[in-house]
């Protein structure tokens, strides 16, 4: 393990500032890592081509394959780790994030710390560089205490500032399995009645409870979700129109490129060329 950037370690720490040669962006990491920044104020950051700015310290986190890019004024620290060092799936009936700091198709998710709440999370940070730099028999174990310390105390207090309560109503949860099995499935799955399967409720059921936690309709958060993933490819790979409708589940190429264009204002070439 080593305190810096190293794309083979399964865990890793970097520090960044307004001094960096080059930005900070998801393509500096293997894209099979999770992360989390804490970005000092004044710090602003691209993720999936929506910009996010802030005027006080704040912790946000990253999904599996989610892009972003650091602007160079931006001061702050990234850990990274990948799901053979610490799998949030496998810990979520502990931790219960997935779906809400990872994986979720309903908003990015991030802290703006208050006093309090900014020493906890730099203090937790600053242990896992330092364990990091150990490279004893126990620091493997200790950086997983600080990690599942972080996620606990970001769950509790972004749960807390959405209901003003601790306790999680049926619906959130709801909601946060509905996020859960989008981001797993929206590949192959396009249609609210499969998620309704999936949860042992009827369509109509899952689009009321959604639109009212959510205020947003569950097929419009899976075609977002799609469009995202289209958006990804189209910006980050070299992968044929055919090759990306293919990989989103659609035999129909031209059926895709419709629904794009539908869902976007243009065709898929053409965002391709206008990024």
């Amino acid at each position: 393990m080593d305190a810096g950037l190293n794309k083979r370690q399964s865990i890793g720490y970097l520090d960044f500032d307004n001094k960096s040669e080059n930005k900070i962006n998801s393509n500096t990491l293997l894209e099979d890592h999770y992360k989390i920044i804490y970005m000092e104020k004044n710090g602003s950051i691209t993720v999936d081509f929506v910009e996010y700015s802030f005027t006080e310290n704040a912790l946000l986190f990253f999904s599996i394959g989610q892009h972003f890019q650091i602007s160079k004024e931006s001061r702050g620290n990234l850990i990274y780790f990948n799901p053979d060092f610490y799998c949030i799936a496998f810990h979520d009936k502990e931790l219960a994030c997935d779906g809400l700091l990872f994986d979720n198709v309903f908003e990015q998710p991030y802290l703006n710390l208050s006093t309090n709440l900014d020493i906890l999370f730099l203090k937790l940070i600053s242990s896992v560089k330092k364990e990091i730099n150990k490279k004893d028999f126990w620091a493997e174990e200790m950086i997983k205490t600080y990690i599942k310390q972080i996620i606990i105390s970001a769950t509790r207090t972004l749960i807390k500032s959405n209901n003003d309560s601790q306790i999680v109503s049926y619906d959130k949860e709801l909601a946060r399995k509905f996020s859960q099995l989008v981001e797993l499935h929206y590949r192959k799955n396009h249609n609210v009645s499969d998620y309704a399967n999936m949860l042992n409720i009827t369509p109509k059921n899952l689009n009321k409870k959604i639109v009212s936690e959510k205020q947003v309709a569950p097929s419009i958060i899976i075609k977002q979700r799609i469009i995202l993933q289209a958006k990804r490819l189209l910006a980050n790979t070299t992968l044929s129109i055919k090759e990306i409708a293919d990989y989103l589940g659609y035999e129909d190429y031209s059926y895709f490129v419709r629904f794009f264009k539908s869902q976007t204002g243009l065709p898929p070439l053409s965002f391709r060329n206008a990024i």
